[in-house]
């Protein structure tokens, strides 16, 4: 099941990255050997009539791209009567040479998983690498969201409208909770409070908030021997260690310990049952067509996925144009969406964006090949190990 998850995931990712540079797929082809013939305009002009009405390309009359491939690698196409045949080729549009490419892809990769899984006891006594490989389903690369890049630029007094324009579900489910009960538990304080921290929340505004949300239902004194107000200014590095904490990332909040009875943390798409997700969903106001389509996302446990469908819902966009990797990236992008936030904290944010189109430049001319042997030693191996 891990592994599927993993080939689809990877495969999704693939189709974008062709999509996102379909003006290269030509050199494409031709760095991976790929032989598929492109038609001449010649023999499109004499075709394209028959190419059009097999591959259902209707209405629009700019040029089309059409590549000759032997039709065994077309089945998916053929068996929905989407492409043209002719001699044992089928014509396929450039459109639909996406979709084939991505299948091999996936197929290549399917076989290079399982050649990493059966390679897996040549290094399983290797404490060193079996060490890196445990620890690799938590693993995070991106933007850290530490407090210096936004602090000072949000107050106290804007949480409730933030949390209902700009919170991701799992801070938004905390903060009314918070705001209902006046009280969270461990689990929920320690994810809330570094998101506050990463959002620009000074440590003394995040000290004021919690102090007077549970002084509702707690005298100053009780509060004091909490030890609530501890827990802020140790998660600043001011207490105990004086290491500074960094906000959990998406990856840190579905793998943790779920939600107890009473508990509030943890990621609404993983932890919460469909019932009641369907139920906050609702009263978060998101059409039952999108609760259906967020539904159908959770149900594939593609919950990042299911949060950035919610993202697109609540800010009208037909595409969240990024990848979802962490609660206060979610903020941000909300934030520059609605024009908010400006450039703050953007210089950063945007170089780790460039340094991934970067990497699906390199994806794209190095090819299949390259990822599939180059990377399975390595990359697949591990991938495979930690699922």
């Amino acid at each position: 099941e891990a592994r599927k998850w993993f080939c689809d995931c990877e495969k999704e990712l693939f189709r974008l990255r062709l999509e996102e540079h379909r003006e290269e797929i030509a050199q494409f082809l031709e760095h991976n050997n790929l032989k598929f013939e492109e038609v001449s305009e010649t023999e499109v002009m004499e075709k394209e009539q028959l190419i059009r009405d097999s591959s259902q390309i209707y209405g629009n009359r700019e040029k089309i791209m059409v590549y000759k491939v032997p039709f065994v690698e077309a089945l998916e196409l053929v068996k929905h009567r989407r492409v043209y045949v002719e001699r044992g080729m089928a014509y396929v549009p450039h459109t639909e040479l996406v979709s084939i490419l991505t299948g091999m892809f996936r197929t290549q990769l399917s076989k290079s998983l399982i050649k990493c899984a059966r390679s897996l006891p040549a290094v399983s006594d290797d404490e060193r690498i079996m060490s890196i490989l445990n620890e690799l389903t938590t693993a995070y690369s991106g933007d850290d969201f530490s407090s210096t890049k936004l602090e000072g630029q949000v107050s106290v007094a804007q949480l409730p409208a933030l949390a209902k324009s700009s919170f991701p579900p799992c801070m938004r489910n905390i903060h009314e909770v918070f705001s209902e009960q006046h009280h969270i538990k461990h689990g929920a304080r320690l994810q809330f409070c570094l998101f506050l921290k990463g959002m620009g929340l000074s440590m003394e505004d995040v000290r004021t908030y919690f102090r007077q949300e549970f002084c509702k239902k707690m005298d100053a004194e009780t509060y004091g021997k909490s030890g609530h107000d501890y827990m802020v200014r140790h998660l600043f590095g001011k207490e105990g260690k004086r290491a500074d904490k960094n906000p959990y990332n998406c990856m840190k909040i579905i793998t943790g310990s779920g939600p107890s009875s009473g508990d509030c943390h943890g990621c609404p798409f993983k932890h919460m049952d469909a019932e009641n997700l369907e139920r906050k969903l609702t009263a978060w106001k998101i059409p039952k067509i999108q609760i259906r389509e967020i539904l159908g996302l959770v149900a594939g446990q593609h919950y990042q996925i299911a949060c950035s469908k919610y993202y697109e819902v609540t800010h009208n966009k037909g595409d969240a144009g990024f990848g979802l990797n962490h609660p206060n990236q979610y903020f941000l992008e909300s934030q520059q969406a609605q024009g908010n936030r400006g450039n703050v904290g953007k210089q950063g944010y945007q170089s780790s964006q460039s340094s991934s189109m970067q990497g699906s430049q390199i994806f794209l001319h190095a090819g299949i090949s390259i990822f599939l042997h180059a990377g399975v030693s390595a990359t697949l191996t591990i991938c495979i190990s930690a699922c």
